[in-house]
Protein backbone atom coordinates (compact mmCIF):
# COMPACT_ATOMS: atom_id res chain seq x y z
CA UNK A 1 0.00 0.00 0.00
CA UNK A 2 1.45 3.38 -0.94
CA UNK A 3 2.35 5.86 1.69
CA UNK A 4 -0.49 8.36 2.37
CA UNK A 5 0.30 11.89 1.41
CA UNK A 6 -1.04 15.26 2.47
CA UNK A 7 -3.36 15.26 -0.59
CA UNK A 8 -4.99 12.05 0.63
CA UNK A 9 -5.82 13.62 3.93
CA UNK A 10 -7.55 16.54 2.22
CA UNK A 11 -9.36 14.30 -0.30
CA UNK A 12 -10.37 11.06 1.46
CA UNK A 13 -11.31 7.91 -0.50
CA UNK A 14 -14.96 7.71 -1.55
CA UNK A 15 -17.24 5.48 0.48
CA UNK A 16 -17.89 1.98 -0.85
CA UNK A 17 -21.37 1.83 0.63
CA UNK A 18 -23.02 3.16 -2.55
CA UNK A 19 -21.38 0.46 -4.73
CA UNK A 20 -22.25 -2.23 -2.23
CA UNK A 21 -25.88 -1.07 -2.12
CA UNK A 22 -26.19 -1.09 -5.94
CA UNK A 23 -24.59 -4.55 -6.11
CA UNK A 24 -26.89 -5.89 -3.43
CA UNK A 25 -29.93 -4.34 -5.12
CA UNK A 26 -29.06 -6.22 -8.32
CA UNK A 27 -27.77 -9.48 -6.82
CA UNK A 28 -30.48 -10.14 -4.22
CA UNK A 29 -33.42 -10.34 -6.70
CA UNK A 30 -31.38 -12.42 -9.14
CA UNK A 31 -30.29 -14.71 -6.31
CA UNK A 32 -33.86 -15.00 -5.06
CA UNK A 33 -35.12 -16.00 -8.52
CA UNK A 34 -32.31 -18.54 -8.88
CA UNK A 35 -33.00 -19.95 -5.42
CA UNK A 36 -36.74 -20.18 -6.16
CA UNK A 37 -35.97 -22.05 -9.39
CA UNK A 38 -33.32 -24.31 -7.83
CA UNK A 39 -35.37 -25.19 -4.74
CA UNK A 40 -38.97 -24.97 -5.92
CA UNK A 41 -39.24 -25.55 -9.65
CA UNK A 42 -36.30 -27.73 -10.68
CA UNK A 43 -36.92 -30.62 -8.26
CA UNK A 44 -40.60 -30.68 -9.24
CA UNK A 45 -39.69 -30.83 -12.94
CA UNK A 46 -37.32 -33.71 -12.27
CA UNK A 47 -39.87 -35.60 -10.16
CA UNK A 48 -42.67 -35.09 -12.69
CA UNK A 49 -40.43 -36.34 -15.47
CA UNK A 50 -39.37 -39.36 -13.41
CA UNK A 51 -42.98 -40.21 -12.53
CA UNK A 52 -44.00 -39.95 -16.19
CA UNK A 53 -41.04 -42.11 -17.26
CA UNK A 54 -41.80 -44.69 -14.57
CA UNK A 55 -45.46 -44.87 -15.61
CA UNK A 56 -44.47 -45.38 -19.25
CA UNK A 57 -42.02 -48.14 -18.29
CA UNK A 58 -44.67 -49.89 -16.18
CA UNK A 59 -47.08 -49.72 -19.11
CA UNK A 60 -44.44 -51.17 -21.45
CA UNK A 61 -43.65 -53.90 -18.88
CA UNK A 62 -47.30 -54.91 -18.72
CA UNK A 63 -47.61 -54.81 -22.51
CA UNK A 64 -44.54 -57.01 -23.08
CA UNK A 65 -45.44 -59.48 -20.33
CA UNK A 66 -49.01 -59.82 -21.62
CA UNK A 67 -47.78 -60.30 -25.16
CA UNK A 68 -45.32 -63.00 -24.14
CA UNK A 69 -47.75 -64.71 -21.76
CA UNK A 70 -50.12 -65.21 -24.68
CA UNK A 71 -47.56 -66.35 -27.25
CA UNK A 72 -48.87 -68.99 -29.62
CA UNK A 73 -47.68 -71.08 -32.55
CA UNK A 74 -48.92 -68.40 -34.94
CA UNK A 75 -46.95 -65.63 -33.23
CA UNK A 76 -43.81 -67.46 -32.09
CA UNK A 77 -41.76 -66.52 -35.15
CA UNK A 78 -42.64 -62.85 -34.80
CA UNK A 79 -42.26 -62.54 -31.02
CA UNK A 80 -39.67 -65.16 -30.08
CA UNK A 81 -36.63 -62.88 -29.85
CA UNK A 82 -38.49 -60.31 -27.73
CA UNK A 83 -40.08 -62.91 -25.46
CA UNK A 84 -36.76 -64.67 -24.80
CA UNK A 85 -35.61 -61.47 -23.13
CA UNK A 86 -38.93 -60.51 -21.52
CA UNK A 87 -39.51 -63.84 -19.82
CA UNK A 88 -35.95 -63.98 -18.49
CA UNK A 89 -35.88 -60.67 -16.59
CA UNK A 90 -37.88 -58.94 -13.88
CA UNK A 91 -38.14 -55.49 -15.49
CA UNK A 92 -38.35 -55.97 -19.26
CA UNK A 93 -38.91 -52.29 -20.06
CA UNK A 94 -35.41 -51.57 -18.74
CA UNK A 95 -33.55 -54.77 -19.54
CA UNK A 96 -35.14 -55.52 -22.92
CA UNK A 97 -35.21 -51.98 -24.29
CA UNK A 98 -33.31 -52.71 -27.51
CA UNK A 99 -35.30 -55.83 -28.52
CA UNK A 100 -38.57 -54.07 -27.66
CA UNK A 101 -37.69 -51.03 -29.76
CA UNK A 102 -36.71 -53.30 -32.66
CA UNK A 103 -39.95 -55.26 -32.28
CA UNK A 104 -41.99 -52.02 -32.02
CA UNK A 105 -40.29 -50.61 -35.09
CA UNK A 106 -41.26 -53.71 -37.08
CA UNK A 107 -44.89 -53.47 -35.90
CA UNK A 108 -45.06 -49.77 -36.79
CA UNK A 109 -43.50 -50.46 -40.16
CA UNK A 110 -46.33 -52.94 -40.79
CA UNK A 111 -48.96 -50.40 -39.66
CA UNK A 112 -47.47 -47.59 -41.75
CA UNK A 113 -47.59 -49.81 -44.84
CA UNK A 114 -51.33 -49.04 -44.95
CA UNK A 115 -51.75 -45.93 -47.11
CA UNK A 116 -54.54 -44.44 -44.98
CA UNK A 117 -52.54 -44.83 -41.78
CA UNK A 118 -49.49 -43.38 -43.50
CA UNK A 119 -51.44 -40.25 -44.48
CA UNK A 120 -52.94 -39.83 -40.99
CA UNK A 121 -49.55 -40.13 -39.27
CA UNK A 122 -47.35 -38.72 -42.01
CA UNK A 123 -44.40 -37.47 -39.97
CA UNK A 124 -44.34 -40.55 -37.72
CA UNK A 125 -44.58 -42.99 -40.62
CA UNK A 126 -41.97 -41.05 -42.58
CA UNK A 127 -39.66 -41.29 -39.58
CA UNK A 128 -40.28 -45.05 -39.30
CA UNK A 129 -39.70 -45.46 -43.05
CA UNK A 130 -36.43 -43.53 -42.85
CA UNK A 131 -35.18 -45.74 -40.03
CA UNK A 132 -36.29 -48.84 -41.92
CA UNK A 133 -34.39 -47.66 -45.00
CA UNK A 134 -31.25 -47.14 -42.91
CA UNK A 135 -31.58 -50.66 -41.49
CA UNK A 136 -31.84 -52.37 -44.88
CA UNK A 137 -28.96 -54.73 -45.43
CA UNK A 138 -27.66 -54.43 -41.85
CA UNK A 139 -27.43 -57.21 -39.30
CA UNK A 140 -30.05 -56.27 -36.68
CA UNK A 141 -27.74 -57.53 -33.93
CA UNK A 142 -24.83 -55.32 -35.00
CA UNK A 143 -23.75 -52.16 -33.23
CA UNK A 144 -24.64 -49.87 -36.14
CA UNK A 145 -28.16 -51.33 -36.39
CA UNK A 146 -28.70 -50.98 -32.63
CA UNK A 147 -27.70 -47.30 -32.82
CA UNK A 148 -30.14 -46.73 -35.68
CA UNK A 149 -32.93 -48.56 -33.83
CA UNK A 150 -32.38 -46.25 -30.82
CA UNK A 151 -33.50 -43.37 -33.06
CA UNK A 152 -37.00 -44.88 -33.14
CA UNK A 153 -37.61 -43.27 -29.76
CA UNK A 154 -37.42 -39.87 -31.51
CA UNK A 155 -40.25 -40.98 -33.79
CA UNK A 156 -42.47 -41.87 -30.83
CA UNK A 157 -42.12 -38.31 -29.52
CA UNK A 158 -43.78 -36.85 -32.63
CA UNK A 159 -47.29 -35.43 -32.30
CA UNK A 160 -48.87 -37.90 -34.72
CA UNK A 161 -47.11 -41.00 -33.33
CA UNK A 162 -49.07 -44.22 -33.47
CA UNK A 163 -49.57 -46.30 -30.37
CA UNK A 164 -48.56 -49.91 -30.18
CA UNK A 165 -51.23 -52.24 -31.53
CA UNK A 166 -53.72 -53.70 -29.10
CA UNK A 167 -52.87 -57.18 -27.88
CA UNK A 168 -56.08 -58.49 -29.42
CA UNK A 169 -54.69 -57.49 -32.83
CA UNK A 170 -51.38 -59.26 -32.19
CA UNK A 171 -52.48 -62.36 -30.29
CA UNK A 172 -55.54 -64.07 -31.75
CA UNK A 173 -56.73 -65.61 -28.45
CA UNK A 174 -55.88 -62.75 -26.05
Amino acid sequence: MPMPTLADIDDPRPSRVRGFAVGAAVAVPIGAVFLWFAIGVLPQLILDSAVEYDARLRQEDAYMQSLCANISKETIDRDEQLCECVLAVEYPALDCRAPFMDWSLERMDERCADETTHREALSFCSCVDAIGDQLEGLDREGKEAREIIQRYENCTALDDALYLPELTELVPDA
